[in-house]
């Protein structure tokens, strides 16, 4: 009797811990950190955007352990010379998940990283749809006051000739690939 409860823990064990990190481990290899969506999107918040496409953050102003660092490889990305053809084709939006801020301190962030950059204020009302529309996580970080848990995905958004938005990828993976992300927008501006 003793055998089959220790042999059954022991199946127990195997289940909860090793199986789901066998799992992960097979499948991060063949993770390439970006999903392709393609889907319309309703995002008033980029519309005054001009570039044909945009690659849109969401972070809060004063995030140091998220938002820093890819802000800070971002701007890696567009003062790099392999980075330099699509500049005027495409724009970064800093979207803040914060709304206690004002509303000029999201744009004062982002242009902190680049001058290209463009940081956007929403208020709480439009913040509530953002997780359905897109999929993004935020909630207040209980440990922390004045601190966001959020989830880190940079999102690929292209313009349609009507003016339509079109949610085309996420990417997941840390640190960027530039060259996937220039190949991408490459690929996406030869589709005129």
């Amino acid at each position: 009797m003793n055998k089959k409860i220790i042999l059954g823990t022991l199946f127990f064990i195997l289940l909860i811990f090793i199986l789901p990190l066998g799992h992960s481990l097979l499948f991060a290899a063949h993770s390439t950190g970006k999903i392709e969506i393609n889907q319309k999107i309703n995002a008033p918040y980029l519309q005054s955007s001009q570039q044909e496409l945009m690659l849109v953050f969401f972070g809060y102003v004063g995030c140091v352990k998220v938002c820093t660092p890819i802000l800070h490889q971002l701007d890696d990305l567009y003062d790099s010379n392999s980075f330099e053809p699509y500049k005027s084709s495409i724009g970064f939006n800093f979207i803040n998940l914060m709304p206690e801020l004002e509303p000029l301190q999201p744009d004062i962030f982002a242009k902190s990283f680049n001058p290209q950059f463009r940081g956007v204020y929403l208020p709480q009302k439009e913040l509530m749809n953002i997780d359905r529309e897109l999929g993004v996580f935020f909630s207040k970080n209980l440990t922390a006051p004045g601190e966001i848990d959020h989830s880190d995905n940079l999102y690929l958004v292209k313009r349609e000739k009507n003016g339509t938005l079109v949610l085309k990828s996420i990417y997941t993976m840390h640190p960027l690939n530039h060259d996937m992300l220039i190949h991408d927008i490459s690929e996406l501006l030869k589709e005129k």
